[in-house]
């Protein structure tokens, strides 16, 4: 099915006559919202104080700082105001204010919420193995220090980035870092974090077999309950700075495309999911909400049945990252590549065939569709692989085209909701092989269409595969730098603005 303008338009006015936000709103800006790109895009930016309007309060807080430099240190230069900051570029100048003036009196749709990987897996002994591919502005840090992890919280709201993605391992070093340091540090009150499931780690790597009984089923009901246990013992029974959709803890669910691929064993991926899902819900009274690692890469010919049939006891679904070393290596031979047009065009393609594959799944516990993310990642490095290499401007362009396949998502998604999301359908999730008993904290039909979607822009600090958007020293997937290590913050920054009012 083809969706014209028209079409766009007239499902985001259905959306705001049934109390949902105008998706078309998230879809068409005027002209003057299109820096550095053809996609068009909300203008969150220019929201100084993070309240969703574009206002009086919003200018005079620009007019307050122009002639004022961020400069390329860890800390701003004293007087700085983050949020003046609304073109991302580290100045308040004249055309700042311009832009804001322009742009008064705009309500903007709900800022999508920005979405990073997070290790603590930085000790000594990993420090003297490996050669890291980028390097952090402050120097070597230690995942236990909870004065990194206080630096990395402060630059991480600074530029917009709201929600960590913790990396959980069943065994417990990286989990006793983060107790001394992102869970100590005294500047992490206002942030979010989930959870992601390291599945190749845990489970082991290359294609598993979920056969009934066996120890890939085991050990996801037995990771699951242990994920619920930590949560609950770290943040108490009402699970306070965990991140959630619909009401429900997020789980990223890393490698699941590897998880019973052939048809015979499909099934039983399916009874470990419920499994799974039954375990964390004992330990924290909530079900999960689950996002696969199962958009497609370069050498897929199309969604196959094993990704729609997992899609299915799932919520959304992404990818982790979207380097793909057939694609840099069909594009530049081995050599490196850039982000450049031809790049983003093959990308864009393949993300939207990912979008059609999944567009008739539904969740089998909610019964609502799917959310199809792209990745928003910047480039990526790897010892022994072809090096993905992206400017600042490149990484902006591809930041507001990821947004506009998303903004088009969700119309379509609206649509196939009804309107504002549905109810599950008769039988629940007995349909799906098993009832699980866990009933969703949130109607559906009234929160389905509600929520801004997340954008997940790689990790923060996983310095062995380039695309850590903390300031680099050094990073060899970085084109171009010219703002002191902090290029690709900036286009964050730029593009979807504060995480919540800076003071």
């Amino acid at each position: 099915m083809s969706w014209s303008r028209r079409r766009l338009l007239g499902a985001g006015a259905a959306a705001m006559l049934q109390g949902a936000p105008p998706v078309a709103a998230w879809l068409l800006r005027p002209a003057s919202a299109r820096a550095e790109g053809q996609a068009e895009l909300p203008v969150w930016a220019l929201d100084a104080d993070g309240d969703g309007m574009i206002d009086a309060h919003d200018r005079a807080r620009v007019a307050a700082s122009i002639g004022r430099r961020r400069g390329w240190r860890l800390r701003p230069s004293p007087g700085w105001d983050p949020g003046a900051d609304v073109t991302g570029r580290g100045i308040v100048d004249r055309e700042a204010l311009a832009l804001v003036d322009a742009h008064l009196g705009v309500r903007l749709p709900p800022r999508p919420q920005i979405v990073c990987w997070h290790y603590g897996w930085y000790g000594r002994g990993r420090r003297r193995g490996e050669r890291p591919t980028a390097r952090f502005l402050g120097g070597a840090y230690l995942s236990t220090s909870r004065t990194a992890e206080e630096r990395f919280n402060a630059l991480k709201s600074e530029f917009g980035i709201d929600v960590d993605m913790l990396s959980w391992i069943r065994e417990g070093d990286s989990r006793a870092a983060y107790d001394r340091g992102y869970l100590a540090a005294r500047n992490r009150d206002g942030r979010r974090f989930g959870v992601l499931y390291e599945g190749t780690i845990n489970l082991g790597s290359g294609r598993l077999e979920f056969r009934d009984g066996h120890d890939a089923a085991r050990l996801l009901a037995n990771d699951f309950e242990q994920i619920g246990r930590w949560l609950v013992d770290r943040t108490g029974p009402r699970l306070e700075g965990v991140w959630r959709r619909d009401g429900r803890p997020v789980l990223y669910l890393f490698g699941s495309h590897a998880w019973g691929t052939t048809h015979d064993n499909l099934p039983a991926v399916g009874r470990a999911l419920v499994a799974a899902r039954e375990a964390f819900a004992a330990r924290t009274g909530v079900a999960p909400y689950l996002i696969g690692d199962e958009a497609l890469f370069y050498g897929d010919r199309q969604v196959g049945p094993d990704r729609r049939y997992r899609a299915g006891y799932l919520d959304a679904v992404t990818r982790y990252h979207h380097y793909d070393a057939r694609l840099v290596r069909a594009l530049g031979g081995g050599r490196p590549v850039r982000m450049d047009a031809e790049y983003r065009r093959r990308l864009r393609r393949l993300e939207e065939s990912t979008e059609e594959g999944f567009a008739a799944v539904r969740n089998r516990f909610t019964g609502r569709p799917l959310l199809v993310l792209p990745s928003s990642a910047a480039g990526f490095a790897k010892a022994g692989l072809p090096p993905l290499r992206a400017s600042r401007a490149e990484y902006r362009r591809w930041l507001l085209e990821a947004w506009e396949l998303t903004a088009r998502h969700l119309a379509r998604r609206l649509v196939a909701a009804g309107g504002s999301g549905t109810a599950p359908a008769a039988g629940g999730s007995a349909a799906a092989g098993g009832g699980t008993g866990i009933d969703d904290p949130t109607d559906s039909a009234r929160t389905g269409a509600s929520e801004a979607p997340p954008v997940f822009v790689g990790s923060w600090n996983e310095e062995f595969e380039g695309h850590a958007l903390f300031p680099a020293a050094h990073n060899e997937a970085l084109a171009e730098p010219d703002r002191g290590g902090f290029d690709w913050l900036e286009a964050i920054r730029a593009t979807y603005g504060l995480v919540r009012s800076a003071s």
